[in-house]
C-alpha cells in the first residue's frame, strides 16, 4: 500500500523502492511468456513508463503487485501477437523436447527431473500452467493470481490443483517405467 500511495504522490523514491524490489520476479514472468530476454526487458521498461504515467489513478487499496502482473501479462501477450503476425513460422527454441526414449537407461539425476517437470508442466493448458507458475515460481496468493487472471480464487485453486495432480500422475508413471528398466 505504501508504493501505491507513494506513486499517487509523485514520490520518485517510491517508485525506485517499488522497481527495485519487483524487476527480478516480473521479468522472469515476462520471459516466462516471451521466452526472451531481450523483449522481456523492453516490456518492462514499458510496464514501468506507463505504470509513472497512470500513477494518480492507481488505487492504493488494490494489490499494487497484481496490476503490475497483470500489465506484464498484457504487454507480454500483445508482444506475442506482433511477433507471430510478423514471423509467423518462428519456432520456439527454448523448449527442447526431452525424449523418453534417450533417458530410458539412464539414471536421472535432480536436474534431468527437473526439467522433465518443466516439460510437463508446458504441455499444461496455457491458463492452469499460467496459474500453477504464478503460485508456484512467483509466490502470488491465490487472490492476487484471480485478481490478475480475472478468474475466482476457487477457479484459481481448482487449476493448481489439477496441474499438481498432472505432475503427480507423470511423476508416477515416470518412476514406474524406471523401475521396469532395472
Amino acid at each position: 500500500r505504501a508504493w501505491g500511495q507513494g506513486l499517487r504522490h509523485s514520490d520518485a523514491r517510491a517508485f525506485t523502492n517499488l522497481f527495485d524490489a519487483t524487476y527480478d520476479a516480473l521479468l522472469r514472468y515476462a520471459v516466462y511468456i516471451v521466452h526472451e530476454q531481450s523483449s522481456a526487458s523492453d516490456i518492462l521498461q514499458d510496464v514501468f513508463l506507463k505504470l509513472w504515467q497512470i500513477r494518480d489513478e492507481i488505487d492504493p487499496e488494490r494489490s499494487l503487485k497484481a496490476l503490475m502482473y497483470q500489465m506484464v501479462r498484457n504487454y507480454a501477450l500483445n508482444h506475442e501477437r506482433q511477433r507471430k503476425r510478423h514471423a509467423s513460422e518462428e519456432l520456439e527454441a527454448d523448449h527442447p523436447s526431452v525424449g523418453f526414449d534417450t533417458l530410458n537407461d539412464e539414471k536421472l539425476d535432480a536436474d534431468s527431473k527437473g526439467r522433465m517437470i518443466s516439460e510437463w508442466i508446458d504441455q499444461m493448458p496455457e491458463r492452469r500452467r499460467e496459474a500453477f507458475t504464478l503460485s508456484r515460481y512467483e509466490r502470488l496468493s491465490h487472490e492476487e493470481i484471480a485478481s490478475l487472471m480475472n478468474l475466482a480464487p476457487k477457479t484459481v485453486n481448482n487449476h493448481i490443483v489439477l496441474a499438481l495432480q498432472h505432475i503427480r500422475q507423470r511423476l508416477k508413471e515416470f518412476d514406474n517405467r524406471e523401475n521396469k528398466n532395472r
